[in-house]
């Protein structure tokens, strides 16, 4: 059987795309961000901000504590830590309306720090990510105000005292929507 130039060379590139989509892959699947983040020690929590006001995950997983479904996804009412774990939190913002209508950010608050009085004295720090500059020694952690399909990543180490630390998003009128939720440090 004679082959001619032209199904030899197509014969070579068929086996070349095989045999580099076999030995990049090793046939295994890839491991979610989640699981790769905790072969690392550090334990990645995937949040999203939607438009009706709510931190969402996309799974009931162990160390959360979540609420209702909303859709396929479940409201997000707790996070429950030990002393001194690292943690990762992964927010995206979900919405198509405009950043200026609609933009969401993590805040982690110290113990104590009222989140109520915490919202209220930021209303009106939009040059700063709707974070009061007085009160920017009582976050623990925050990410950047985040707009439709924006993401960012934060990572902070769990305080080491026992208790409830209160988290929320500051922009105006969702920690009063309901967008807030608790660290419980146990």
């Amino acid at each position: 059987m004679e082959f001619t130039m032209r199904q030899l060379t197509s014969c070579l590139i068929l086996f070349s795309i095989l045999f580099v989509g076999i030995g990049c892959g090793n046939g295994e699947t890839e491991e979610p961000a989640a699981q790769q983040a905790m072969d690392d020690g550090v334990r990645t929590i995937e949040i999203f901000g939607t438009d009706d006001m709510n931190f969402v995950v996309t799974e009931d997983a162990g160390g959360i504590t979540t609420g209702d479904p909303v859709g396929q996804d479940f409201v997000l009412e707790e996070i429950i830590a030990e002393p001194g774990e690292e943690i990762s939190i992964r927010l995206t913002t979900r919405s198509q309306l405009p950043a200026t209508a609609m933009s969401h950010n993590f805040i982690l608050l110290e113990m104590g720090m009222d989140p109520d009085n915490f919202s209220r004295m930021s209303l009106t720090a939009a040059d700063n990510d709707y974070i009061a500059p007085d009160l920017e020694d009582r976050v623990i952690a925050a990410t950047s105000l985040l707009g439709g399909g924006e993401s960012d990543t934060i990572t902070f180490t769990v305080p080491d005292e026992p208790g409830e630390y209160d988290f929320l998003c500051s922009f105006p009128g969702h920690y009063s929507g309901g967008m807030t939720g608790k660290l419980i440090v146990q």
